[in-house]
């Protein structure tokens, strides 16, 4: 689903109180203030996958405010990453503030005050993130954010690039792929703010980060492979199986257990692509690393509660 909103077509006089309405529809309530007497301009194009949202934004001189009074308004918690593309701007939250520039990157949380300053023409990529989905991962917020990651950085080498040219295609390419390239994407900024924390913490691991990026996709590429296991995945990096472990423990799982998770979850995702109604279950589940149909409609009933014959039913009546 794509949505654009511009000013162009807006009365000079009405094209700032429209912005900011089109700013808290797109994001977070907000309040915006002009920052210069120029004729103010904007746009915003936005694509939403699932629970993730990708924003490009236009525009110039002006001020968001994210205010206690705001925040007490509305239910939203949402972790926001922002890409700059062009231009400056300076982010200020939790006792901090960024300057960042193009091939910068920063974040901000929308349960905390935050300011962001713009003071001339700008572009901007704004990833969105349910604040829940990083937490789980990197604990609060409140040491990653208003804090600049460098384009020139190590982990900034790896997230920029590949999250401006996914700001740009992701709602043209087919949803299926789409949701792939979200995942992809949610793991690198995890990647990029663990690199943060690690800095406070005296951890030299982005190395460890980006391994484990690394190994989400071995095991995203190889999931039809039903004899994939840590061992395979281990190899392919080239470390050992018991430090391949230890990376994923951070997060609260094993690596076998990462892989029957996606194999679920892909095959869950294929279950429910129109795209693919005329197959048969059982060669969704061999698609998925599955060798034994009883074993995968277990393992799919004890995830989500239903067999996967019903899960298709009830999409069918649905």
């Amino acid at each position: 689903m794509n949505i654009f909103h511009s000013t162009i077509g807006v009365v000079d006089s009405k094209r700032f109180a429209y912005w900011q309405d089109v700013v808290c529809d797109t994001f977070v309530q907000i309040d915006c203030i002009p920052l210069s007497d120029r004729p103010f301009f904007g746009e915003i194009s936005t694509a939403l996958i699932d629970d993730l949202q990708f924003s490009q934004v236009r525009s110039r001189d002006h001020q968001v405010m994210r205010t206690s009074r705001r925040i007490d308004g509305g239910r939203e918690e949402y972790t926001l990453m922002q890409f700059q593309l062009s231009g400056n701007s300076i982010v200020v939250q939790d006792g901090r503030d960024a300057t960042i520039a193009a091939g910068d990157c920063v974040c901000y949380d929308s349960v905390r005050p935050y300011t962001l300053q713009f003071r001339d023409d700008f572009e901007a990529l704004v990833f969105q993130i349910p604040r829940q989905r990083l937490v789980g991962r990197l604990g609060q917020t409140e040491r990653m954010t208003a804090r600049a990651i460098r384009g020139d950085s190590l982990l900034g080498t790896l997230t920029v690039p590949f999250m401006r040219q996914l700001g740009g295609v992701v709602s043209q390419v087919d949803p299926a792929v789409a949701r792939r390239l979200s995942s992809i994407a949610v793991d690198l900024v995890t990647a990029a703010l663990g690199d943060l924390i690690s800095v406070d913490e005296h951890q030299p691991s982005w190395a460890g980060t980006a391994l484990k990026c690394r190994a989400k996709a071995v095991i995203e590429e190889s999931l039809h492979d039903p004899d994939l296991n840590t061992e395979r995945v281990a190899a392919v990096l080239g470390i050992s199986p018991r430090y391949l472990q230890s990376l994923f423990h951070e997060e609260g799982e094993t690596v076998r257990d990462c892989i029957w998770r996606r194999r679920l979850e892909r095959a869950r995702r294929d279950l429910a692509d129109p795209l693919l109604g005329t197959r048969y279950i059982s060669q969704i589940a061999m698609d998925n690393g599955f060798n034994n149909f009883a074993h995968f409609s277990k393992r799919f009933r004890t995830a989500f509660g239903v067999s996967p014959r019903e899960y298709k039913a009830t999409l069918v009546r649905c």
